[in-house]
């Protein structure tokens, strides 16, 4: 994970991405870009240091350029508020707008991974659901992790990973554990593969055979398997990621099915309450 792109807008919640983003960073010996996306009619040849062609300087630009130099010095005071890491933080207003700029951007830098701040406000039926995040899952070539708001630091070097026998596998599945473990290798962790079930002990035995197989046959690193019983499957992973002290949870996933909507049926307000962990999901349509 050497190129971890930070998506800003401005906001708390988009700085504390970046906090994870430098974590993740300072692990992997990694750089951040730091962009705040921004359609603008002046071109991304536009200087924001001052020199302006003076046929741009009229009534109907001068407030866009105003904003995108306002922009410009607030990405770099957040950028400036890391200083004291170790860690490069690139920084740029991009001139488009968030759907497109992001995918364009994440395929310009070859970017290896993208972190996103998402509202601790949303309930765990609004997470994924019409958002940034959800938008960029569905669009961008490389794993995305995203953070809640009011996320307390935790153990990133255990990471659960949930899956589902059900679910189709194919050789993109290789390629998505490549980068889990790519990701887990960059923290140091460890992965838990954890099946959510309701079949009872009699089958549990069949059930970790089958978690073992799948990850060799993947060439999953550094793992343990596990079996837990639950009648909700994300209620179960999300009990058995906070048992464990875990720091991250993980989804293998096509946008149409599998554990894509993890968070998309609470059942309860404490659910919404409890998902606090970041969640690293990796979209099998777009590797």
């Amino acid at each position: 994970m050497k190129k971890i792109l930070v998506p800003t807008d401005l906001s708390e919640i988009s700085v504390n991405a970046l906090k994870l983003a430098v974590e993740v960073a300072e692990k992997s010996r990694g750089e951040v870009y730091l962009v705040n996306f921004l359609d603008h009619p002046l071109g991304r040849g536009f200087n924001t240091m001052g020199e302006v062609d003076q046929q741009l300087v009229d009534e109907e630009n001068f407030y866009m350029i105003k904003l995108i130099k306002k922009t410009t010095d607030r990405v770099a005071q957040i950028a400036a508020s890391f200083d004291h890491t170790s860690i490069k933080i690139h920084r740029e207003v991009f001139d488009e707008d968030f759907d497109d700029g992001i995918v364009m951007y994440a395929k310009e830098k070859e970017i290896d991974l993208v972190v996103m701040g998402t509202t601790g406000e949303e309930s765990a039926e609004e997470i994924f659901t019409g958002n940034h995040t959800e938008r960029t899952i569905e669009k961008v070539g490389c794993p995305v992790l995203s953070i809640k708001e009011n996320h307390g630091w935790s153990n990133l070097k255990h990471i659960v990973l949930g899956v589902d026998l059900d679910q189709t596998e194919d050789d993109k599945m290789d390629t998505a554990i490549g980068y889990l473990n790519d990701f887990a290798v960059s923290l140091d962790a460890k992965i838990d593969v954890v099946l959510v079930s309701n079949t009872g002990k009699a089958s549990r035995a069949v059930q970790e055979k089958h978690l073992v197989n799948f990850a060799d046959r993947h060439g999953l690193l550094n793992y343990n398997v596990t079996v837990t019983e639950n009648d909700d499957k994300e209620q179960g992973l999300i009990a058995f990621a906070l048992a464990k002290n875990a720091g991250v949870l993980s989804v293998l996933s096509y946008t149409d099915g599998g554990f894509f909507k993890i968070f998309s049926k609470s059942t309860s307000v404490e659910l919404s309450k409890d998902a606090q962990l970041p969640v690293l999901t990796i979209n099998l349509n777009n590797i």
